[in-house]
């Protein structure tokens, strides 16, 4: 029985990941800066921690992280969502008393800064739209003037809540990037949106889910079917092998007629790790215990029995307007219950409604308010 901390225990995701590991028979406790999150109605979680929010005070969040892990309770520390970041600069303080499944915060840092991450899969002679960095409104205009269609972006933002997709200029006008919070310019891409999220052991890849972004509520996916997609597992393969990074990764790329190209990076757990539902032997993934660890062993693909879905993000977010949309939504299986652990799901309208709060409370929206706490930004 392995020992895992979790943080981050807001997300569903990292709720499926608690279920997971609680199903091999692992001991699972949750870290978290919120008091009311998913994770914390699941019985797949036997301990849970209060921490500081690590974006408004990192001293004191890496403290009790300290103060946690030198129990010697725990074998293993996931970060989930975007305090991955935080944990990160906190890793070298940690790693003495147990490891800490994540890059280095200078690894991290390329991969979460769109710029970045282009001339990262640049050297590493992979497909992606030509990047451009805007780092005044000057630098906005000089490229506006003559670029081709493209898309604006924070290059550090998540979930595609500022990005333009070819806006007018009267809306270009407005950018006031600096060079402490630059935008990137990302020439358009037509097509199929493809999602796929990655746990890498020194390059190799571990486990790989693949799913075509196909209803997104505020930019961020809530339907997910698993799929096999050849060219997007040479693509992280070959990436896993060019860079040997260690950890959790996801990718979002664009396929059209002139093939595949990489939009952007988010190094973390995503809803990926729904599609492993019905394989909990994927956590041995994370363990770094799958026998023979060469890259001769094969990649585990997830293989859901069905489709799954945030079905109360499908309805509040008026994604069930037809027939079909009403049939995929009703065929699939709701993220949130699990048979053996149903509390998570019938908390929803509490865990709605502490977000909505918290939301009016910091005057945001409801997705920036998930991650006000732990975003990063580039921060120093």
């Amino acid at each position: 029985m392995a020992r895992i901390l979790l943080t981050g225990g807001r997300a569903p995701a990292t709720l499926e990941l608690a279920r997971l590991f609680w199903r091999r028979g692992h001991q699972v406790e949750v870290a978290e800066s919120w008091g009311i999150y998913a994770s914390r109605f699941s019985r797949a979680a036997r301990r849970h921690w209060p921490l500081p929010p690590p974006r408004q005070a990192f001293a004191a969040f890496s403290h009790a992280l300290q103060q946690l892990v030198s129990q010697g309770r725990y074998d293993l520390l996931i970060p989930t969502c975007e305090e991955v970041f935080w944990v990160a600069r906190a890793k070298p303080l940690l790693e003495p008393q147990l490891r800490v499944l994540s890059p280095s915060l200078a690894e991290l840092r390329g991969l979460h800064d769109k710029h970045a991450f282009s001339e990262l899969i640049a050297r590493c002679g992979l497909p992606g739209p030509v990047t451009t960095l805007l780092h005044s409104p000057q630098a906005v205009s000089l490229y506006a003037a003559g670029a081709p269609a493209s898309v604006y972006k924070p290059s550090f933002s998540r979930f595609g809540t500022q990005t333009l997709i070819c806006p007018p200029w009267a809306t270009l006008s407005g950018l006031r990037p600096t060079a402490e919070q630059p935008w990137s310019a990302q020439e358009y891409k037509a097509g199929q949106e493809w999602c796929a999220y990655a746990v890498l052991q020194t390059g190799r890849v571990a486990a790989l889910a693949v799913y075509p972004s196909q209803v997104r509520v505020g930019g961020a996916s809530v339907y997910f079917q698993a799929a096999r997609h050849a060219g997007i597992e040479r693509w992280i393969e070959q990436f896993g092998h060019a860079t040997k990074l260690s950890g959790q990764l996801a990718f979002d790329f664009k396929e059209d007629a002139d093939g595949l190209w990489a939009l952007e990076c988010n190094p973390r757990l995503t809803s990926g790790i729904h599609l492993f539902r019905d394989q909990p032997d994927v956590t041995e993934v994370y363990l770094d215990q799958l026998p023979a660890q060469t890259l001769d062993t094969p990649t585990l693909h997830a293989r859901p029995a069905t489709a799954l879905a945030l079905k109360g993000a499908m309805m509040l977010g008026g994604k069930l307007r037809s027939a079909p949309e009403w049939r995929a939504w009703a065929a699939a299986r709701d993220v949130m219950y699990a048979p053996h652990d149903k509390l998570p799901a019938l908390a929803q309208p509490l865990l709605a409604a502490s977000l909505a709060l918290r939301a009016a409370r910091l005057r945001v929206g409801l997705l920036a308010a998930t991650t006000h706490d732990i975003e990063w930004n580039g921060e120093a």
